[in-house]
């Protein structure tokens, strides 16, 4: 059903620009490897963690890899921009694989679901707030868009400090 509900949801699937990929590089531990399960080969995540030394498994919904059924590989860090509609889920399997995750994501009603606000408050939660708005691209366009909400990273023993703060570089 995850599948299917994904793939067919047209608001799930915003390309991240490379500029907001920088901000969880600081603090990753060097050549280690990084599962990005929402992304194909072409995406700025993979892209820039290849760039920067990082070992990358990517997969993608489009190329048979379901995020929700498919075998998590031998990584160190998952990190990516999952499908917005699909969080609670995502969420909740992160949690049960247990490895340090990070999740560009909306933070525009995050902690409003009252499972979601008990999931995160009976687990390890940090949050990367970015600065400026990170600004998506739409599968149908090639070039970014300004959006009504602030991103961030969402993540489980990646950073020092519960809340920390990143200012982005757009010029990258």
């Amino acid at each position: 059903m995850s599948q299917l509900q994904y793939k067919f949801n047209k608001n799930d699937e915003y390309y991240t620009p490379s500029y907001a990929v920088y901000p969880i590089i600081s603090r990753l531990k060097e050549g280690s490897t990084i599962w990005c399960p929402f992304d194909k080969e072409e995406s700025e995540f993979v892209k820039v963690f290849k760039k920067e030394g990082f070992n990358v498994i990517h997969g993608h919904i489009e190329d048979g890899q379901d995020f929700f059924e498919v075998e998590v590989p031998k990584c160190d860090y998952i990190i990516s921009n999952p499908p917005y509609s699909l969080k609670n889920d995502v969420f909740k399997r992160l949690y049960a694989i247990g490895k340090p995750f990070a999740m560009l994501i909306n933070f525009q009603g995050i902690f409003d679901h009252k499972d979601r606000f008990e999931m995160f408050r009976s687990n390890t939660l940090e949050l990367l707030y970015l600065s400026p708005r990170v600004n998506y691209i739409k599968p149908e366009s090639d070039k970014a868009t300004g959006v009504p909400f602030q991103s961030g990273y969402l993540c489980s023993n990646i950073c020092k400090n519960s809340l920390e703060f990143e200012s982005l570089d757009k010029t990258k």
